[in-house]
């Protein structure tokens, strides 16, 4: 692992962009009437809800309508294991911006206090709830240290931060019991950078990385950045992309200790939805079946796909006749899905 100690560029960063959540917390909160915000006139312009189980929406996750105006591109949604908050990517869609130049929102459930907000994609939460991974563009390289793309661990308000990997590596996800994060690329031990198709484990006990499968075992070509650990302790992790020899979309779900040959691999007929490059995963909490983003005819829709396929694929009944979606979780408990919803 390499340890960054100078932090004060990064942390300057954070006050400036806490400074701007400040200017936007004080203006009034969307009324409880208003489950869905989307505008048919932006369909670029994509909404993190709070849904019932069948995909209902209840209200937009963050109540506060001038930071959603501000930040009116959400998606890539996180849970703590408490179920108390969620962090999720955020970032301003006009020409003259990136995702690159996202920022991680952490709100509580009930969407009125916003803690944090900080430069990088994809956060997870540590199972404690107190610190976070998460990913940052190569556009910080200067400011970070790190060569190409990272990852990174920190406290949720922004001290200890830690490199994990670099040169290329992204995605980082936190496993249940603490002790590893899954990611793609970075380097090996002898500074060579890793291929995107295949697994990686970043022990953070021993703070060393391991292949989960070699590029040359891997099925896919290549990786898509998402991944999810099971939320039970039987250390899976589902994943996708296309395939090395057809290039045909597929899932894998792999339990991580066992390595290549736990691995099982699912197209998209086998799951009867159409799959994404770079589609959001999660799991069931009961960890029976993950949860994706698919096409449905001309929609992107929430699917849950059984994990033995003996059980047909679900839709959402619940979701409105007027939207597309993406990346859509469980809450902990299973009485809610978070998902993010654009006008179609």
């Amino acid at each position: 692992m390499k340890e960054w100690d100078t932090v004060r560029h990064l942390r300057q960063s954070i006050c400036i962009c806490c400074s701007l959540f400040g200017t936007l917390a004080s203006p009034s909160f969307a009324s409880a009437n208003d489950a869905l915000d989307v505008d048919p006139t932006q369909p670029e312009r994509q909404i993190l809800h709070l849904c019932k189980p069948d995909g209902t929406p209840i209200r937009p996750l963050v109540l506060d309508e001038s930071l959603r105006e501000r930040f009116d591109s959400q998606g890539k949604p996180e849970i703590s294991a408490d179920g108390k908050w969620i962090a999720f990517d955020a970032w301003t869609n006009d020409f003259k911006r990136t995702r690159q130049e996202s920022k991680i929102v952490i709100v509580d459930f009930d969407g009125q206090k916003t803690t944090n907000i900080i430069d990088g994609s994809l956060p997870s939460f540590s199972p404690d709830g107190k610190r976070l991974v998460f990913s940052r563009p190569r556009r910080y390289t200067n400011t970070d240290g790190a060569e190409g793309t990272s990852i990174w661990i920190m406290d949720i308000d922004g001290d200890n931060r830690m490199m994990v990997a670099h040169r290329g590596a992204w995605g980082g996800r936190w496993s249940p019991d603490g002790k590893s994060i899954v990611f793609f690329g970075g380097e090996n031990e002898n500074g060579i950078a890793v291929p995107k198709s295949c697994l990686r484990l970043f022990d953070i006990e021993t703070q060393t990385t391991t292949n989960i499968f070699s590029p040359d075992d891997s099925p896919f070509g290549e990786l898509s950045f998402h991944f999810e650990w099971a939320k039970d302790d039987s250390r899976r992790v589902v994943f996708g992309g296309p395939l090395k020899d057809t290039q045909e979309l597929a899932t894998g779900v792999i339990q991580v200790d066992e390595g290549i040959s736990s691995l099982m691999v699912r197209t998209g007929d086998t799951m009867e939805a159409g799959l994404l490059h770079g589609s959001s995963y999660d799991w069931n909490p009961k960890g029976n079946s993950f949860l994706m983003a698919g096409t449905v005819g001309d929609r992107v829709l929430p699917i849950a796909v059984s994990i033995d396929l003996v059980e047909a694929s679900q839709t959402f009944d619940g979701i409105p006749e007027n939207v597309s979606t993406s990346d859509p979780i469980h809450t902990p408990d299973g009485n809610h899905l978070i998902v993010s919803f654009r006008s179609q």
